[in-house]
């Protein structure tokens, strides 16, 4: 218990709180937090609610998209032809394969084959 004579330590400041918490995987605490400095008027987190907003997932009809029942068809199939190496898959198709992703990438982006390619290391 504390005397009249010794001193409170000095508050932390808002934006130090919100990170301790969102260190300490407290993330809806700290969203809690942020919108209740908000609502009193406290602009120094606005920085704040904007990384801790949720997340949002837009799909984008404009997107090849690849089959992945046909691709997990092809890994199980050749799975032991192509162990340790990156695969390239779109609908069950093999695109592309190496022993590097980032050579398998940049193959695949050179030929305009990302998009919608399913990558995975076989193991």
């Amino acid at each position: 218990m504390r005397t009249a004579n010794e001193a409170l330590p000095p508050p932390i400041p808002p934006a130090e709180h919100i990170r301790k918490l969102v260190e300490a995987n407290r993330v809806e605490e700290a969203r809690r937090y942020v919108q209740e400095l908000l609502a009193q008027g406290d602009t120094s987190v606005e920085g704040w609610a904007k990384v801790l907003r949720p997340p949002r997932i837009v799909a984008s009809p404009d997107r090849a998209r690849s089959d992945f029942a046909a691709d997990y068809a092809w890994l199980r199939e050749n799975r032991q032809a192509y162990l340790e190496r990156w695969v390239a898959l779109h609908d069950g198709k093999l695109l592309d394969t190496d022993v590097t992703l980032r050579a398998l990438v940049e193959r695949l982006t050179e030929r305009g084959q990302i998009e919608g390619a399913f990558v995975v290391q076989v193991d």
